[in-house]
């Protein structure tokens, strides 16, 4: 029974560790005076300049039927950085569908994250 625990501290400390050099990752997020997290519309640009929208082609505007996703969520303290974004199409991230991305990540992602609480 100890082997196994210690096997588990042993994955858990690698998980972690693992975590912590992955650039998606960038602690917990930044927020703004009401707890909202803070969002940069500079990453969201550059983003899509570098990967254009693929309904469309365009480095610039709407995307229809896509979204901008954070691959690893900014609430599981994931970077709001152009290595973290990636698209996604609609009917997944939006949840219409038989498939939830948002809650799916969370209970993967944020179970290596200590959560946040926002400044009051």
């Amino acid at each position: 029974m100890t082997r196994a625990i210690t096997l588990l501290v042993f994955l858990l400390l690698v998980a972690s560790l693992a975590l912590a050099q992955d650039p998606r990752y960038g602690g917990p997020p930044e927020r703004d005076a009401d707890g909202n997290i803070k969002r940069s519309r500079a990453v969201l640009r550059e983003f899509q300049r570098i990967h254009p929208c693929p309904s469309t082609g365009l480095q610039s505007g709407s995307c229809p039927g896509w979204f901008k996703d954070h691959v690893i969520p900014l609430v599981c303290g994931g970077a709001d950085s152009i290595v973290n974004l990636q698209w996604m199409p609609g009917e997944i991230k939006t949840c219409a569908g038989t498939t939830c991305k948002d809650r799916w990540e969370r209970r993967v992602y944020c179970r290596f994250v200590p959560p946040t609480t926002p400044k009051e």
